[in-house]
């Protein structure tokens, strides 16, 4: 029935096929029998399936494409640890599915997406325990860059904020179907022990703002006032400020607001 299964260009699918790839991204979800494990873009299910070897507590698996249903369903139908959201991974109440417990999320996560979701991430950050995503090597590449480099992005301030971030592997296009133009890559990322308790959304928005037009000096884009009270030059430009400085600029621009 897999065989039927076509990839669909616009869920930016590409099915995982190496089983040793498949094993060594389960290796580090470290499912225990006591886990909720939530998998976004269950496609064919091959990871789905080594997950559910691992018995793990429940699985639920979340999948857009309709066509991919009735193979799931097929698949899995003896599995009672095993669950089909039949959903846009952005539609999913993830909080519903934790039911106060902590959640590990995995997924060989859609290209078109895969930014989207992991800023999605850190709103969950209080219910998830880890996270294990395959992910465009670019993309992770970005998520553990670091000041004054050339991957150092929105992406990567907002995500470190938040996560302690681990880069397994690389994974190169042959051990997909279809393969991908690109090289990807498996991450794992673990909330971190303390993080900042802010507004979330306002913090995500004041970080991107800065990103925009990223050449420009930041004098041109915050107060003079807020930047000499965070010890920034008036001619930084934001690819030079660290974690820190965005916190403390935020927490600057907001009291002053």
């Amino acid at each position: 029935m897999k065989n039927n299964f076509k990839t669909k260009k616009r869920f930016g699918q590409h099915l995982l096929i190496s089983e040793g790839i498949i094993s060594k991204i389960v290796d580090e979800i470290e499912v225990k029998y006591t886990d909720t494990i939530v998998e976004i873009g269950v496609g064919t299910g091959q990871l789905t399936k080594e997950i559910l070897n691992r018995n793990p507590k429940i699985l639920y698996g979340i999948e857009i494409d309709k066509t991919a249903y009735p193979i799931i369903e097929e698949k899995f139908s003896e599995y009672e640890n095993f669950k089909l959201i039949e959903d846009d991974f952005f539609n999913v109440n993830l909080f519903e599915l934790a039911k106060n417990e902590k959640i590990k999320l995995v997924g060989n996560l859609p290209y078109n997406v895969s930014s989207l979701i992991l800023i999605n991430t850190v709103f969950y950050i209080d219910i998830i325990e880890r996270t294990v995503f395959m992910l465009q090597k670019e993309v992770a590449e970005k998520l553990i860059a670091k000041p004054r480099t050339k991957n150092y992005t929105f992406l990567s301030v907002f995500i470190q904020t938040f996560f302690e971030i681990e880069y397994i592997m690389s994974v190169p296009p042959r051990f997909f179907s279809p393969p991908p133009k690109v090289v990807s890559a498996v991450v794992k990322m673990f909330p971190k022990d303390s993080f900042p308790d802010l507004d979330k959304k306002a913090f995500k928005n004041f970080v991107s703002s800065l990103f925009a037009n990223k050449r420009k000096m930041l004098r041109k884009k915050l107060p003079i006032e807020a930047l000499k009270e965070a010890n920034i030059p008036e001619t930084a430009r934001v690819e030079e400020l660290n974690l820190e400085d965005f916190l403390n600029l935020f927490k600057i621009v907001n009291k002053n607001s």
